[in-house]
């Protein structure tokens, strides 16, 4: 066979591999949001239990038919509504764009990122721009409806009988390690709980400080950017910069003015979620070096995408809590951090 064959056949070997590895890594992205969602329903399940004499299946039945109802009384009318809003959203920033575009027109040295201006302008027209191109794709009915299966299956699943998992778990590790492992994964379940729990707390916090600020400023949509404000929370970091974007742009058309005092709200939002609301909350939850978390957001969003820039922040916890049980205590003989 001529080198040059074997060499183009072993990069389509390594090519292929490549692209089964990152498929593989965005199922298993899905099997663990499962995991945190089955986390999430025991925590609820476990409350009423501590609470009430409900044993924990029963417990678990409760959350699942509220979770149920809740999703079906207003899934509907919300998600009709956030659709419309969404929509109108994208008109406004269309308009915002335009706004910007036609006043940087008015000025000499404003002309000369007219361009750029005209490309955003593009992204948010009907017309074929990048933006519809992208949310197309992303928002695949096939994917979307598949990932929210498996993550909604799994979760059910582990949450209903968690003790299963562990103990098979358990199985894989030697029995005179069996009692650290547990410990381990005990560890591991409080910080990722701490975690869901803290933002879910920031959340909701977020969009209803976003919803009064941008209300009170004269911002259009403040419910919509609020709603949007708060999804976006849930990535550390990097969300909340995503999501003064949008806020910014649909201010500049009541004034420019105010999206000065848009970007001071959303830099004092930051500040406080970051060194009051996420101190408070997150008391137990695994230290997160800001530096670390972005680099591993980076890194998911560059292999895997979507799904990988949203659970780079869980995954970083699982990883730190490893890293300071098995490698700085267990091997380098380090005290736990409490």
């Amino acid at each position: 066979m001529p080198a040059g064959l074997l060499a183009v056949l072993l990069i389509a070997v390594a090519l292929a591999m490549a692209g089964l590895l990152i498929v593989t890594i965005q199922v298993l992205l899905l099997v663990f949001a499962g995991v945190l969602f089955g986390l999430f329903l025991n925590r609820l399940s476990h409350a009423i239990c501590d609470h009430t004499p409900v044993p924990y299946r029963a417990a678990y039945l409760i959350v699942v038919a509220t979770l149920v109802l809740i999703a079906l009384g207003g899934g509907f009318y919300a998600g009709s509504r956030m659709i419309a809003g969404i929509s109108e959203l994208a008109g406004e920033l269309s308009a915002a764009v335009q706004s910007l575009n036609d006043e940087l027109m008015t000025s000499s040295w404003g002309r000369q990122y007219s361009d750029l201006v005209s490309q955003m302008e593009s992204m948010f027209s009907n017309g074929g721009g990048i933006l519809p191109q992208v949310l197309t794709a992303a928002g695949s009915v096939v994917w979307v409806t598949t990932a929210i299966a498996v993550i909604l299956f799994v979760g059910f699943y582990v949450a209903f009988d968690p003790h299963l998992y562990e103990s098979g778990l358990l199985t894989l590790i030697p029995p005179p390690r069996r009692e650290r492992a547990r410990e381990v994964i005990a560890k591991l379940q409080a910080a990722l709980v701490g975690w869901i729990v803290g933002r879910l707390i920031s959340m909701g916090l977020v969009a209803v400080a976003t919803t009064i600020a941008l209300a009170v400023l004269g911002v259009p949509l403040p419910l919509t950017l609020g709603v949007v404000a708060a999804l976006l929370t849930f990535i550390p970091n990097i969300g909340p910069v995503l999501a003064a974007v949008p806020q910014a742009l649909i201010a500049f058309q009541v004034s420019p003015s105010t999206v000065l005092y848009v970007l001071l709200f959303n830099i004092a939002l930051q500040a406080v979620e970051s060194y009051v609301i996420t101190p408070v909350v997150l008391q137990h939850e695994a230290t997160m070096p800001p530096a670390l978390t972005i680099s591993a957001q980076l890194l998911m969003t560059v292999l895997v995408g979507a799904i990988g820039i949203l659970m780079a922040a869980p995954l970083t916890v699982v990883v730190m809590v490893l890293v300071q049980t098995l490698y700085i205590h267990d091997a380098l003989g380090d005290p736990e951090p409490e």
